[in-house]
């Protein structure tokens, strides 16, 4: 099952899948989002796909200099995951997981981070099941400079 990089003509696809993962963003926040993600070199997103090529969920990765509880930068921060409903309890996730491994290795990364929000056991589960250690738990803010 590999990963593809998401192209700028497929940002539909993309804004679909990134909906599920992110349903709070507002439409205007997500195409800035996006726009900015295109054109970074510090992320880096994927289609999941099939044997047949049929996009099956999404992968976002960032790298990122500092992660709580992590020792080494850039760390490789999985900023989303999802697959289509119909993929899951399969065990794709873990093989997703396997090739973001590979991905990693091959940056010479060594460590991979990840959060999950506080209400999504589901998620929480996943990871501590592929052997994630749970580091932290927090309310995060923010605030606009004027």
């Amino acid at each position: 099952m590999p990963l593809r990089p998401i192209s700028e003509n497929e940002l539909s696809r993309w804004r679909t899948m990134r909906s599920h993962i992110y349903p709070e963003l507002d439409d205007e926040y997500d195409s800035q989002e996006m726009e900015m993600i295109l054109h970074s070199n510090y992320w880096f997103c994927f289609f999941v796909i099939d044997e047949a090529e049929q996009i099956i969920g999404l992968v976002e990765l960032s790298l990122r200099n500092i992660v709580d509880n992590c020792l080494t930068s850039p760390v490789a921060y999985l900023e989303g995951l999802y697959l289509e409903e119909a993929w899951r309890g399969q065990g794709l996730g873990r093989e997703v997981i396997r090739h973001i491994f590979a991905w990693c290795r091959e940056r010479g990364l060594s460590e991979l981070a990840t959060d999950a929000e506080l209400h999504n056991e589901a998620a929480q589960a996943f990871y501590r099941a592929l052997g994630f250690e749970e580091t932290d738990r927090v309310v995060e803010f923010k605030i606009e400079v004027e």
